[in-house]
């Protein structure tokens, strides 16, 4: 109920309904303007969602950590004037979120930083776990049935995350109008804008990090605010970068690249037969830090063969369509830990792995179909990088 004052364990906070779209598979938070304007207006649409995600990092993640909640915040505000520097618009558009949302900084700063502190177990090899288990792909027209240019992803993450997810509708005061996926309070993760830069994004299971960098949601923010492919890519090459990550960035006019990203080394390839697709693990080239001891994990490797085999009989039998795509992230070969993830409820909340959602974004047309949960479980609804807005409740999986 808006305006009704709550108590919780990190404050006292101002609860404000969600504006949303019923037919939509998440909320749909439109913004526009200033950077610390853009951000008030996400903080008070957001504000619960945004709460309910510190309360799951704080109950669920946090203490299986060796770090106190308020160790990591102040962690993260150690370096918030060096991000500052780097990117004034982002921090001006989180302080913005935390001020609408009635939060602290340093909270919405510890959202976009996540990646930092969710590791594995430091017994665990670089490579052998689930670090944001996403698929992701990209189609050039050539390939595609329908002569668009095609990208997206499953994402997959834990389980806890799925009601703090929210798709960001962005029109800045210059720049191209973005559409986005993330978590309520993260300023960037996966989607597309109307330059016709598309970005997908899988994590790569490395420690390799560089703390004092931009975080890994700055840099993909930039990604998509960009006015065209190069200077997309450039945001992408262009250190400092926090972590090892896997990026497909693709164009409408029928380009795509895949690179993978560590603090010190970025490689790449292009699309073969029209079309490309990436998991959890390097392809081009394992980093010469970790090269030793590097285990990918089984589920990323059993995925990326299943996908390249599904994707080859797309293509072979005339193009590959949308349903393909569906078909593709909805197979489930792999002991529930497939292209369609499933979360294991005998697992605690901090290992609750799943499809959160699932993303297949027409770039050509402007249009991004999103799924919530296991795709093979429910509707694509199609939503317009133009307005913002529902289109139509389409294909099913």
């Amino acid at each position: 109920m808006p305006g009704v004052v709550v108590d919780h364990w990190y404050g006292t906070v101002r609860r404000m309904a969600v504006a949303t779209s019923a037919d939509a598979p998440f909320p749909i938070i439109s913004i526009t303007g200033a950077p610390y304007e853009r951000g008030v207006a996400y903080g008070e649409q957001a504000r619960e969602r945004i709460e309910h995600s510190l309360r799951f990092y704080a109950d669920q993640v946090v203490p299986t950590l060796d770090v106190t909640f308020g160790q990591l915040c102040d962690g993260v505000m150690a370096h918030r004037d060096r991000w500052h520097e780097a990117d004034p618009e982002i921090v001006d558009e989180i302080e913005g979120i935390a001020a609408g949302s009635g939060l602290s900084v340093a909270e919405i700063l510890f959202l976009n930083t996540r990646g930092a502190f969710v590791l594995p177990p430091a017994e665990a090899p670089d490579g052998g776990q689930r670090d944001d288990g996403c698929s992701s792909f990209a189609v050039l027209p050539r390939a595609a049935r329908n002569g668009h240019m095609l990208t997206g992803q499953n994402w997959d993450y834990l389980a806890g995350i799925q009601d703090t997810v929210v798709l960001l509708h962005v029109r800045p005061q210059n720049g191209p109008t973005q559409l986005m996926i993330m978590e309520a309070g993260q300023v960037g993760r996966h989607g597309m804008n109307s330059a016709g830069v598309g970005m997908h994004a899988n994590g790569l299971g490395s420690r390799l990090r560089n703390p004092a960098a931009i975080p890994s949601t700055f840099m993909r923010r930039r990604i998509l605010r960009a006015s065209g492919i190069t200077a997309a890519i450039d945001a992408a090459i262009t250190p400092p970068r926090a972590g090892s990550t896997n990026l497909v960035i693709s164009h409408r006019s029928g380009f795509a690249v895949d690179i993978e990203t560590t603090p010190e080394t970025i490689r790449w390839f292009y699309p073969t037969d029209g079309w490309l697709f990436h998991t959890n693990h390097f392809l081009v080239e394992i980093p010469p830090k970790i090269a030793d001891s590097y285990a990918p994990s089984a589920d990323s490797i059993l995925r990326y063969g299943r996908a390249i085999e599904l994707m080859r009989a797309a293509a072979e039998r005339g193009g590959i369509g949308q349903e393909d795509l569906v078909n593709v992230l909805s197979d489930h070969l792999g002991d529930g830990f497939g292209l369609c993830s499933h979360a294991d409820l005998t697992a605690g909340e901090h290992e609750r792995w799943c499809t959160v959602a699932t993303v297949i974004s027409d770039l050509t047309e402007g249009v991004m179909s999103v799924a919530a949960g296991p795709p093979c479980e429910g509707s694509f609804v199609d939503i317009s990088l133009e307005t913002g807005r529902v289109m139509s409740s389409a294909r099913t999986g």
